[in-house]
């Protein structure tokens, strides 16, 4: 069968590690979903209500928000969405894609990152003031 040429017995095999071989890279399409949070971003708004409390013989104004729209807020104090970011950076790369090769390690990076930015769907988002 193998001359084990000094290797123990068994161990030229057909089966053995340096015989195998590794598996062709094949594609395969899946579902990816990430769940992103951002905290304590400052917005600015006029969406709120004070309130006069008396506490202590001085009056208290706290701020009530329970009615407050912060995805609004978010929005007009001129933050971006993750879909705007993705939208931004598109234009980035296509601009930088431009001024270099395709063929080239960059050119080759910048086109996955252009494809990765595709694609995207947002199935559900929350706004809620900081505690």
């Amino acid at each position: 069968m193998y001359d084990n040429y000094n290797y123990p017995a068994g161990a030229d095999t057909p089966d053995a590690p340096w015989n195998q071989s590794e598996p062709d890279d094949k594609e395969f399409l899946v579902d990816v979903e990430y769940i992103l949070q951002k905290k304590n971003v400052k917005v600015t708004t006029k969406d709120y209500r004070p309130e006069v409390v008396i506490k202590d013989e001085q009056i208290v104004e706290p701020l009530d928000t329970s009615d407050t729209n912060w995805e609004n807020a978010y929005e007009e104090s001129g933050h971006l969405t993750i879909q705007e970011l993705l939208n931004e950076l598109k234009e980035y790369v296509k601009a930088d894609m431009q001024t270099c090769s395709p063929n080239t390690c960059k050119g080759a990076y910048l086109k996955r990152v252009l494809e990765d930015c595709d694609g995207w769907e947002l199935y559900d988002k929350e706004y809620k003031q900081s505690e």
